[in-house]
């Protein structure tokens, strides 16, 4: 192999090494919740490689549906990226029967209270500002994919707050696992009423509140709270006829 060849190849292991790091650090949360990627010079700095090899990687992750470029404005991470989960994680479940809705809304509510009270403790400045952002945006966000999308990164910012990467993972996998169901979707085709999805804001400013006070088993019952209100919302909708909701509990700090 030339001397031409062997860059080459180098090259192209290159770019897929920073794509798929650039993947896992999107699916933690890393980049906060800004929503957009940093530039290509900072990333090409920060992995010490040609921009040449970071806009190849960026090209990988816009086959993939994970980022889109804007002109004149950056790279932004698509709401899809914020729901994949890693591959090794489908094969584990995709063989496994759909979750109920209201089983999936139980496991978030099991585990993003008890994630919401440790990112009470753990939470540097910085997260707490880009919490308070997110939930800002998303109250201000238009009902539809923006609003969805702020909302995904509010809950995923929390996630990262904790400081562990392997939490922030879980959660991306549930609303993975939420949004790819198709008992959810039919369901959340129902969920287009502005005072319920106000409210939901409301829910979001008591989380905020509760995080930056640093009250960690007030942040444990504002998200239970606010994941309980979701739930009681879907059921009385009877949007679903065969879903059966798990029995209603109250918070167990």
């Amino acid at each position: 192999m030339d001397g031409n060849n062997v860059r080459a190849d180098k090259e192209r292991r290159a770019y897929h090494d920073v794509g798929n790091d650039l993947i896992r650090r999107i699916r933690t949360g890393e980049f906060g919740t800004s929503g957009r990627l940093p530039p290509e010079r900072d990333l090409a700095q920060w992995y010490e490689v040609g921009r040449t090899v970071i806009r190849d990687a960026l090209v990988m992750l816009e086959v993939k549906g994970l980022v889109e470029p804007r002109q004149g404005s950056g790279i932004y991470i698509t709401k899809r990226a914020y729901e994949t989960a890693p591959d090794a994680v489908r094969m584990e479940t995709s063989s496994l029967p759909p979750a109920g809705p209201f089983e999936l809304l139980q496991a978030r509510q099991w585990l993003e209270s008890h994630i919401a009270r440790l990112a009470a403790v753990n939470a540097t400045a910085e997260d707490m500002e880009i919490i308070e952002k997110a939930g800002h945006n998303h109250s201000r966000a238009q009902y539809g994919e923006p609003k969805e999308n702020y909302d995904i990164q509010f809950h995923m910012a929390i996630a990262q707050a904790t400081q562990n990467s392997e939490l922030a993972l879980l959660v991306s996998q549930l609303w993975h696992r939420r949004d790819d169901n198709p008992l959810w979707r039919s369901l959340n085709e129902h969920i287009k009423d502005a005072h319920y999805r106000d409210r939901w804001v409301n829910d979001h400013e008591l989380i905020v509140e509760a995080l930056l006070r640093r009250d960690g088993d007030a942040a444990f019952v504002a998200m239970w709270n606010h994941i309980e209100n979701v739930k009681s919302f879907l059921l009385a909708s009877n949007a679903l006829e065969d879903a059966r909701p798990a029995p209603k509990r109250k918070p167990r700090p």
